[in-house]
């Protein structure tokens, strides 16, 4: 008899981790080609940019590869170092990084009253949208693809 149950281990969830795994390897394409190259495209590689004036952290770019993409997980400046052009020169240092790695693009989500415009301004393009996620406010997810 089948039964649905909660299960909030971390030994349950990584053999389910290790069954979908299992299953894309043998039916994606692109997970068939890096197996001959004997690489692990599920291994993500983090690779964060970080900002210091001096000693001082001001800001920085954090995020990894995964599936021949680059993931900003988060951009952020202090608010007192804004409208000094960081921003717009961790992207393009991102940017660079991903031609160098032959990485098919950026992808990351901001929030309405982030910095969507930036994103925009840098050659960004929306692809997607959540509504009230968090409430009151809309989830962008943006992407740049640069060797495609």
């Amino acid at each position: 008899m089948l039964k649905i149950i909660n299960d909030n281990s971390k030994k349950t969830a990584n053999e389910i981790h290790s069954r979908l795994r299992i299953f894309n390897r043998k039916n994606c394409k692109y997970f068939i080609e890096k197996a001959k190259d004997n690489r692990d495209e599920y291994e993500e590689k983090t690779q964060n940019f970080i900002v210091y004036d001096n000693d001082k952290l001001v800001g920085g770019a954090v995020g990894f590869v995964e599936y021949n993409w680059y993931f900003l997980d988060l951009l952020y400046i202090d608010e007192e170092y804004r409208s000094q052009t960081i921003g717009t020169k961790l992207i393009k240092q991102i940017e660079e990084y991903a031609k160098e790695e032959k990485l098919t693009g950026i992808r990351m989500e901001t929030w309405d009253f982030q910095a969507r415009g930036f994103y925009e301004k840098n050659g960004y393009k929306v692809f997607a949208e959540i509504k009230d996620c968090p409430p009151t406010t809309i989830c962008y997810f943006l992407k740049k693809e640069i060797n495609s």
